[in-house]
């Protein structure tokens, strides 16, 4: 399939399973959001961690609504969970991380999965994290 005819309606419906399938075969226990519906897609666990997910697909800087932040934030605080966003993005894109809301000086943990590469950040303080640092 080339690059040029992928769906991106499909792109983001794949999102959620690529990044379930990841944390899945790193020891993380995963529960889906019925419908992507409520503020967390995906709810992962390992030890006594806990992610609340919202999980954006895009080929460029996702966007984020307000109200999707708070509401996860909450989630998460009332939960005792961290608060994560995962972006999930086509691999083939060049200068990747020129867009990505980091700071100059932080480290990007960039997931390369071939195909697809994922990015995940705290949403308390925007630094990206990775699942092994859990």
């Amino acid at each position: 399939m080339s690059i040029s005819s992928y769906s991106w309606s499909k792109f983001g419906i794949e999102a959620e399973f690529i990044i379930t399938i990841y944390l899945k075969l790193r020891g993380w226990d995963i529960q889906l959001s019925k419908g992507s519906r409520g503020p967390a897609d995906i709810i992962a666990t390992r030890n006594s961690t806990v992610w609340f997910i919202q999980v954006k697909s895009s080929n460029t800087l996702p966007k984020l609504k307000g109200y999707e932040v708070k509401r996860l934030k909450e989630m998460a605080s009332i939960s005792g969970g961290l608060a994560v966003i995962a972006i999930l993005r086509p691999a083939y894109r060049e200068n990747l991380n020129n867009s990505l809301p980091l700071e100059s000086d932080e480290k990007i943990y960039e997931v390369n999965l071939g195909r697809y590469s994922i990015f995940f950040y705290s949403l308390d303080n925007w630094k990206a994290i990775t699942p092994s640092q859990s």
